[in-house]
């Protein structure tokens, strides 16, 4: 139990809480009762019958859904919740070195003037500078799914945390497990990783590099989610749905079993097809006419399906 510094009144926290919103009224503060300012929220737009309409119209889209799954389903479970996240503001300027690779080209087939007989590849020195401004999201708690975790926040819509907005739709509001520092700090390792990546998009080996990565402002903003659970059949589902644009975030829906049977023939015919372009590419010489491309192609489509029709989303048999 926490008592509020401002309001007086006694609310539940949990363990490894470290900034408390007041569900009383609305306050964030820290565990020893400083008044945090820089504490916004994004609004509801959408109410629980919107969201369930969306999220079963998106549902029955998707490839093999059942055809009566608008009209079939039943929701069972609709909470709104309010997760934190901690918005950082963060400038980046990386100057590298490093090695990147090059190739030569010998001896073309008289019969195949794109292809050539034989390749030689070798490093060079290459250098650069990247400069970015990033607005990285961190998460206030551990326990996040990964999908909500990476869902954009419509940041430019933020309003100030207003407790009684949260009330109104029945909201439980998530206290902050993560402290302001540890947030700057996790954003500037987050931004680190960013200017990495680009970097090795232009060389493949770093030999030396120079970060000035500066965190600025950081906000705490609560993101409002509904999570829902529907019953189709025998089974039920769970989705994640944003309270403020109407985007499914993630969801699980039914597939029937003629999709996934035919996805499963479907896959294994484009896995031999790309097997038989691999095998004809190393047998004929054909690595620089396109055959290992394109049997690379049709054996990636090949294990789509295959992943598509061995989901664990479940498959609805019609009865």
């Amino acid at each position: 139990m926490a008592r509020c510094a401002f309001c007086g009144a006694e609310f539940e926290t949990g363990p490894g809480d470290i900034l408390l919103v007041c569900p009383y009224c609305g306050t964030a503060q820290t565990t020893e009762g400083a008044k945090f300012e820089k504490h916004y929220m994004i609004r509801v737009h959408f109410d629980r019958s919107d969201a369930e309409r969306t999220l079963l119209d998106w549902c029955s889209k998707q490839l093999g859904a059942p055809d009566d799954l608008a009209v079939a389903a039943r929701f069972v479970e609709a909470k709104l919740v309010f997760y934190p996240f901690w918005v950082c503001n963060v400038e980046a300027d990386t100057r590298y070195q490093g090695l990147g690779k090059d190739a030569r080209f010998y001896d073309r087939w008289p019969q195949r003037p794109e292809a050539f007989k034989r390749i030689e590849f070798y490093y060079k020195p290459e250098s650069g500078r990247f400069q970015r401004r990033y607005e990285i999201s961190i998460p206030g708690i551990e326990d996040i799914d990964e999908d909500i975790k990476r869902f954009p926040i419509p940041t430019r819509s933020r309003e100030y945390f207003s407790h009684a907005h949260a009330e109104e739709h029945d909201g439980i509001v998530l206290h902050s497990k993560v402290s302001e520092e540890q947030a700057r700090e996790q954003a500037k390792q987050e931004a680190y990783n960013r200017q990495t990546a680009l970097v090795l998009e232009e060389v493949d080996k770093i030999e030396s590099r120079d970060d000035n990565i500066k965190v600025g402002e950081a906000y705490l903003i609560h993101v409002p989610v509904w999570e829902l659970k529907y019953r189709y059949g025998r089974s039920t589902y769970k989705a994640s749905v944003s309270a403020a644009t109407g985007y499914v975030i993630e969801s699980k829906y039914p597939r029937t079993l003629a999709f996934r049977a035919a996805a499963l023939a479907g896959g294994l015919v484009f896995l031999l097809i790309g097997a038989g372009l691999f095998y004809l590419a190393l047998k004929q010489g054909l690595w620089y006419a396109g055959g290992l491309t394109s049997g690379s192609i049709f054996a990636a489509v090949g294990l789509g399906m295959l992943y598509k029709a061995a989901s664990t989303k479940e498959a609805k048999e019609e009865i």
